[in-house]
């Protein structure tokens, strides 16, 4: 699995608890937003991750 791939699952199953979890509501254009925004931001997601886990 790529790691966008994994980052979109995460990001859907996130929409998806807010919605069932906190009965937050959200359309399918927010939802798609939100989904590209995940994706594009990637890059930027690993390297934070790598900068947390060099702080450790």
């Amino acid at each position: 699995m790529k790691v966008e791939d994994f980052a979109y699952q995460v990001a859907l199953r996130t929409i998806e608890l807010l919605e069932q979890e906190q009965h937050y509501k959200v359309s399918e254009e927010h939802r798609k937003a939100v989904l590209q925004k995940i994706i594009s931001e990637v890059p930027q997601l690993l390297k934070k991750g790598e900068k947390k886990k060099e702080e450790k």
